[in-house]
């Protein structure tokens, strides 16, 4: 694909496992190209190889998404933390083909920086494969240890709901949901991309870094699988709150049914009595005293009867 632009910030060359950076690339020599492209740089260079409706096409879509094209495979990553959006992640566009690849992203400082780490650490065993892996490493090296950290959070979720009675959990809850199905959904995607990275159909893969994208498939397997947990576990504290609620409000109207049958039988009475009919005990001194003894009796006697019956 690059072979003799001149105007590219970052640009490397590999030779016999060595990658360094050059200014200019001889079209005639042989080895393989890594160039590192801002979104401004890229649709001036990248016009020269192909056709400017597809790349229009490429980068109006900032999906995360592998396409197969004739000359060259595309791989549209982002750099997702988990404490933002998949949606508001920067996104990596990766053309590759056997013997060049390109990074294009808004702002080439992970990259850049991903790319002299790398040199560092595989000096005189470098291809374009082992690049590939390490940019995947790369942007799942922190996941374990946030998803760690997520656990931890809905495990203090879960004390709480069963400790704190009064505070409500729903939006607390549904917010950890929300948030899991979209680490869940970056997880299904990156599958789909290794998969299909791992199939080599253009060959610019050898033989070891397909076998490592294989592992890099299984760690992203395992990933998925602990979110999927994690989202399943704060499904069971969503049961476990709403079976608290239930509990709760069931207290609540067994106390407001036993108050209402204790005052039901003292309402009649004082319904009675205020009816302003003839009623001989009107006119009898001890009439008050022997309602009232009577109601405090069945006030009294309601309570027996329920705390034996085990109703609170």
């Amino acid at each position: 694909m690059i072979r003799e632009t001149r105007e590219i910030a970052m640009l490397y060359q590999l030779k016999k496992g060595e990658m360094k950076p050059v200014e200019t690339i001889d079209p005639e020599d042989a080895g393989s190209v890594v160039s590192v492209l801002s979104l401004e740089e890229a649709p001036g260079v990248l016009s020269k190889y192909i056709s400017a409706g597809t790349l229009t096409r490429i980068f109006e879509n900032t999906s995360m998404r592998y396409e197969s094209y004739e000359d060259f495979d595309l791989l549209c990553v982002p750099f997702f933390h988990f404490s933002h959006q998949l949606k508001n992640s920067p996104y990596v566009t990766i053309f590759l083909q056997k013997n060049n690849l390109c990074f294009v992203c808004e702002k080439t400082g992970n990259v850049e920086r991903l790319i002299e780490d790398f040199i560092k650490t595989n000096q005189n065993d470098i291809t374009i494969g082992k690049l590939i892996c390490a940019f995947f490493e790369f942007i799942l090296k922190d996941d374990l240890s946030e998803l760690d950290g997520i656990e931890l959070r809905i495990s203090g979720l879960e004390d709480r709901v069963l400790t704190d009675k009064q505070e409500n959990f729903t939006k607390e809850i549904i917010g950890q949901r929300k948030h899991l199905m979209g680490i869940m959904n970056y997880y299904e995607q990156l599958l789909d991309i290794l998969e299909y990275v791992g199939m080599n159909q253009k060959h610019a893969l050898g033989s070891r870094s397909v076998h490592y994208v294989t592992i890099l498939h299984g760690k992203t397997d395992r990933l998925y699988d602990k979110v999927k947990g994690l989202r399943e576990y704060v499904s069971e504290i969503r049961e476990a709150y709403q079976a608290e609620v239930d509990i709760r409000m069931n207290n609540i109207m067994k106390i407001l049914t036993i108050v209402t049958m204790i005052f039901m039988p003292l309402t009649l009475i004082v319904g009675w009595y205020g009816m302003n009919l003839r009623m001989p005990e009107y006119n009898s001194l001890i009439a008050y005293p022997l309602v009232i003894l009577f109601s405090v009796f069945v006030a009294v006697f309601c309570i027996v009867f329920f705390k034996k019956q085990k109703w609170f």
